[in-house]
């Protein structure tokens, strides 16, 4: 289980025993997949009770409805992403060393937890109400700690025309983009996150170094 995923499933399913926590794990899971194959829309409860190898009435003793699978899977994976870059943050180091660690933990999450971030790509608005908000809550949380980081860079650079907000959109524009095509067949965790990082970096420095010839020529 990833760290402190547990903590968030006690407090999904508090007053719960255990073992109904470590089978919501594994529902989720399976739900996932379900979701992340058939599409959110054409998935079944049958089905997901099917995957997840439990009854249909069994299903229904974890969750009410088939959104609030989708949302506990959302609300799942952007905590544990968020966290994980809150504990990334707290280590000393330049504003490089935690985009390069913050693009490694996500690249490490979609390897492990390809399904679900599928899911979270193309399924945030399938959730409705309080569902969305909370939801969205989290997503604005970690995009919010990737633009402070992109911001630090900024001003190490002394100045960049890439304003921090559109970096970070650019940035999880292809961390985004990974689930449909990554294969783990094909593709090197690492070399993808190391390449990631570096084509990145070299956009945003071509960049910040042209906004400031631009601004030597003005003066």
């Amino acid at each position: 289980m990833e760290p402190k995923a547990a903590e968030l499933h006690a407090e999904l399913s508090r007053g719960k025993t255990a073992r109904f926590d470590a089978k919501l794990v594994h529902l989720l899971a399976r739900t996932a997949r379900v979701f992340a194959d058939q599409g959110y829309e054409k998935a079944s409860m049958r089905k997901v009770a099917l995957a997840a190898g439990i009854s249909l009435p069994g299903l229904y003793h974890y969750v009410s409805s088939k959104e609030e699978l989708l949302f506990l899977i959302q609300y799942q994976a952007f905590g544990v992403l968020t966290e994980e870059l809150e504990v990334i943050l707290e280590r000393p180091a330049a504003p490089e060393g935690h985009l390069e660690e913050m693009v490694r933990s996500h690249v490490r999450y979609v390897v492990r937890h390809l399904p679900e971030l599928k899911v979270c790509t193309t399924e945030l608005d399938s959730l409705k109400g309080d569902n969305y908000e909370h939801v969205l809550k989290r997503r604005q949380r970690y995009f919010e700690l990737t633009r402070s980081i992109l911001e630090r860079l900024r001003e190490q650079d002394r100045g960049s025309r890439v304003e921090p907000n559109l970096g970070a959109l650019y940035l999880f524009g292809l961390l985004n983009w990974l689930v449909m095509w990554f294969d783990p067949k094909r593709n090197d965790p690492t070399e993808l996150s190391e390449s990631l990082v570096a084509f990145f970096l070299g956009g945003y420095r071509v960049a910040a170094l042209s906004g400031s010839r631009t601004e030597k020529v003005e003066k």
